[in-house]
């Protein structure tokens, strides 16, 4: 039917680009069209006698210039208007001058931008209320006037930030949007957090050799490209369904939006150069001066001495000072021990409080006594219930600079600085912190990355930032917690920054010292925190979304697999779920006691490059990361950088080609595992358009069903099969679900096939029936697809409705049917795997029906159905048949029989399986 609005719309934009398209302004004499847009503030004499005649003192000659020469010459009197792109909108044949007054006198009027780098409507959104002159004026005059009086002049173009950034624009008093466009894109500087050019032309070669910002503002965001590595524009869609609905690009949504509604970010894709260790071989050079390590203590004398010896062991190049500040410790033994590490060590600082002053109030006296130090460079606060290694001052002290605040060590427990996930960790198995720390200075050499706030367990806090910041708020923060964050808050207004090293480990006990205090403290500073800082959580929040410091913590993950040596087998699979995502995830959790096991999913393959999904599946060191790859040759490297010593294929769609050159690049040895029919038909299920067992025809055969249902890419039969061959000629052992399965593939490929069922075998221990009472109830399980039997499953529903109803048929599970509102059966919809026997024996079926018109190579539904030892009726297809040998009770059909006879077949089964008399 015709939508009259629709074509109501579609006729008046239209009428409006006709008009848009027509030079109204050529009659009109050229001063007075300059006078009009000069008066609209659009134009930038300045920039106009820079850029056009190349020198800064000629801001008079510019309008006579213009007039003279730079009309005819196609140049603009505006920075921000580009006469070009602006006709070339509409195929407006017009002078730039005819086109700059086009758009102050129709243009803006009705929101058209008038260059890629601003948005008229989306300034103008932004913008205060304007008075006097400014109101008439249109939005790029009054940008151009002041930009502060806008949010922004363009959703990509973080305004805010970038002045943040770079302060000498700020101090210059220069447009922030015309810095960045004709001074700071060619000094490599950014418009907003997120957009990285480098990392843009590398992710996306197609490019070239262009402009890589100018390609994201006009195609690379539309096409929903992702920006810079900090920004997956793919996950943001798919996290936030209504930003892809409305059109409009991933980044310019979050800044205009997303983040003020606190909409998470997703983690980055990793490239092969995040995995790839960072190794420092240089000895860095150290500020002189000395670190004043501050170490309260409390309590508890074994782990005292643990962090104390450690510290007392650990080599440094730079000069330390160690204070040890005894907080009125409630245990002798502690402070006996203490006095023995002073006497015993005439350089260590021992201060005995007169009283508990509580953490806060001590650590303060301790920065304070090192400020004291005209050489000090900070405060190293260091609780006592850690351990340091090594050269542990040093690679703090490295990651030092004047505009850094503070630096933490990475840690087992350190909240969003913890290894190897974010909170609370064990240690890895049979590997202690020294040995941790030696691979995180390896494999991390030199790696800090921001962080919204310090952690105060191991935390050096400059000279500088301590000076201009202050100390701790102790009468805010009491005896501890909370803190360290206020600190960071407080220095970050005033330009600190705040980084983890990722070079550093320090292990960490936790709460030790002031236990006691540590849980009202925490709510207590909490409120404090939100009071304060109100963008506070979402710093945080926004840090653990986007997670910077993944990449190292994973190089990190990645060495301490090979310090252990256990085998990494690799298993390379489909997103779809199903049955083969079951097997993964099963042969994932039985190989995880002796092997690391990643594995990989396909996202896209460009033919060459692409992206996957690499995860494990551990409750330690589990991890989920997309991967980015330019080439096959950097995908066989992932599988080199994970230590793979096997792999196991477990499912081809979606890889590409791109697989089978890395691991035929890779050399390592692999297995393949047959989950479907995938390797021989296109189709995957081996059924016709209406879902039937297709009977495997010759190739003729193939052929005409790949023509009328085109699938996978597939031309062919015979060059699908050559296509996927490899995997099986290749594979040091093709192993199958079933002998049905293994048989068939065995058949087409030529190769041996081992059969192994997915689970032990489960028998069946029948129950007592006893009598039954028509209907029987026939219980059936899963999706009913069309392949699954959905079309004989309503024909037997109709034939018991045109019987009286003798079968009272009911799906766990939902029909793929449009209409289904009288199909003769009911449904219970969907359900998780972990439900489905409670759901089995809430329905209390007399028997179950199996109606696959596929030959299935497992079937984990069949299995539950076994352990009810219920009977079991199926068709007599693929592993049905083998798995129902010998089970009591059980019935098997003929896949193609008419409704009407398999009706009657499972009500003369059923009577005799009862035997009763019939009520």
């Amino acid at each position: 039917m015709f939508n009259g609005n629709s074509g109501l719309k579609r006729g008046l934009k239209r009428v409006a680009a006709k008009v848009l398209s027509i030079n109204w302004f050529r009659p009109v004499p050229s001063r007075l069209k300059l006078y009009l847009v000069r008066r609209a503030g659009v134009c930038d004499w300045h920039w106009y006698a820079r850029h056009a005649l190349g020198r800064r003192s000629a801001f008079s000659e510019g309008p006579s210039h213009f007039i003279s020469f730079g009309n005819a010459e196609g140049r603009s009197p505006s920075p921000l208007f580009d006469p070009a792109w602006y006709c070339g909108r509409f195929g407006l044949r017009a002078s730039p001058l005819d086109a700059l007054t086009q758009y102050v006198l129709i243009g803006d009027w009705i929101g058209l931008s008038p260059s890629p780098w601003f948005d008229t409507r989306y300034s103008r959104a932004g913008a205060k209320t304007a008075t006097g002159m400014a109101a008439i004026r249109p939005q790029l005059g009054r940008y151009l006037a002041d930009y502060r009086e806008t949010a922004g002049p363009h959703p990509l173009f973080d305004q805010d930030w970038y002045l943040d950034e770079y302060p000498d624009v700020r101090a210059s008093g220069a447009n922030p949007l015309v810095h960045f466009l004709y001074d700071g894109l060619s000094e490599g500087r950014l418009p907003n957090p997120y957009f990285e050019p480098e990392w843009y032309r590398e992710a996306h070669p197609d490019i070239g050799d262009g402009n890589a910002f100018s390609h994201f503002v006009l195609y690379g965001a539309a096409e929903g490209r992702s920006p810079g590595p900090e920004f997956n524009s793919r996950q943001y869609l798919d996290a936030n369904p209504d930003v892809a609905a409305t059109g409009m690009n991933a980044l310019a949504h979050y800044l205009a939006i997303g983040r003020q509604d606190g909409r998470e970010l997703g983690k980055r894709p990793l490239a092969l150069n995040d995995l790839v260790a960072k190794r420092n071989s240089e000895v860095l050079p150290l500020p002189s001066g000395v670190v004043d390590i501050v170490l309260p203590v409390y309590r508890d004398l074994m782990v005292t001495r643990n962090c104390v010896e450690s510290v007392l062991r650990s080599k440094n190049r730079v000069a330390t000072r160690l204070h040890i500040y005894n907080d009125r410790s409630p245990e002798p033994e502690v402070t006996a021990y203490l006095r023995e590490v002073a006497e015993a060590n005439p350089s260590v600082h021992l201060v005995e409080n007169v009283e508990n002053l509580g953490f806060v109030r001590t650590v303060n006296a301790g920065m304070a006594h090192a400020m004291e130090h005209g050489d000090s460079l900070g405060a190293l606060l260091l609780n006592s219930d850690t351990i340091v290694s090594a050269d542990w001052v040093d690679r703090m002290v490295a990651h030092m600079s004047p505009t850094v605040g503070s630096i933490t060590a990475l840690s087992n427990n350190a909240t969003i600085c913890s290894y190897p996930k974010l909170g609370a960790n064990p240690l890895p198995d049979g590997v202690n912190a020294g040995t941790l720390d030696a691979l995180a200075r390896a494999t991390n050499a030199g790696v800090s990355v921001e962080i919204p706030t310090g952690v105060g367990f191991c935390m050096l806090i400059s000279r500088s930032a301590l000076e201009i910041a202050g100390l701790f708020d102790a009468e805010a923060f009491g005896k501890g917690y909370g803190e360290e964050n206020d600190f960071c808050m407080r220095s970050a207004k005033l330009g600190f920054r705040h980084r983890l090293a990722m070079d550093v480990f320090v292990e960490h006990v936790g709460e030790v010292s002031f236990a006691d205090d540590s849980k009202p403290g925490k709510v207590i500073a909490q409120r404090v925190i939100d009071e304060r800082y109100p963008d506070y959580g979402a710093q945080v929040a926004r840090f653990c979304s986007m997670d910077p410091g993944f990449a190292a913590r994973m190089r990190l993950t990645l060495a301490v697999w090979k310090e252990r040596a256990r085998p990494t087998v690799v298993l390379l699979t489909h997103s779809w779920g199903g049955g083969t995502e079951r097997a993964v995830q099963a042969m994932a959790m039985s190989m995880g006691q002796t092997h690391e096991v990643v594995v990989i999913r396909p996202i896209e393959d460009l033919g060459g490059s692409g992206e996957v999904r690499v995860s494990r599946l551990s409750e330690f060191d589990g991890f989920d990361f997309l991967f980015r790859y330019h080439s096959p040759d950097e995908l066989a490297s992932l599988l080199h950088v994970l230590g793979a010593t096997t792999l196991q294929i477990h499912h081809l769609v979606g890889f590409g080609a791109s697989v089978r050159r890395a691991i035929s690049l890779s050399k390592i040895p692999f297995s393949f595992h047959v989950h479907d029919n995938y390797a021989i038909c296109p189709q995957i299920m081996l059924t016709d358009a209406e879902g039937n067992y297709c009977g495997e025809p010759d190739a003729s055969g193939c052929d005409a069903c790949i023509a009328q249902r085109p699938s996978n890419g597939a031309s062919d039969i015979r060059n699908w099969r050559v296509q996927h061959e490899w995997a099986l000629l290749g594979a040091q052992e093709v192993i199958a679900p079933s002998k049905d399965a293994a048989a068939r593939m065995q058949r087409y490929a030529g190769v041996p096939v081992r059969a192994q069922y997915h689970e032990e075998d489960i028998g069946s221990n029948p129950v007592t029936l006893g009598a039954g009472i028509r209907p029987y109830r026939v219980l059936l399980l899963g999706v009913m697809a069309a392949h699954k039997g959905l079309n004989q499953l309503k024909a037997i529903a109709e034939e018991s409705r045109r019987l009286g109803n003798p079968l009272q048929i009911h799906l766990i599970g939902y029909p793929q049917a449009d209409g289904m509102k009288d199909l003769g059966f009911t449904w219970s919809g969907a359900y998780e795997e972990d439900e489905l026997d409670d759901l089995i024996a809430r329905h209390n079926p007399d028997a179950f029906l199996f109606i696959s018109q596929a030959p299935e190579t497992y079937s984990y539904t069949l299995s539950h159905a076994l352990r009810t030892g219920r009977p079991i009726a199926a068709n007599r297809l693929g592993a049905f048949t083998e798995r129902l040998v010998g089970v009591p009770n059980s019935l098997l059909l003929a896949h193609d029989a008419p409704a009407s006879e398999v009706v009657r077949s499972l009500l003369t089964w059923l009577d005799g399986v009862y035997s009763r008399e019939l009520v």
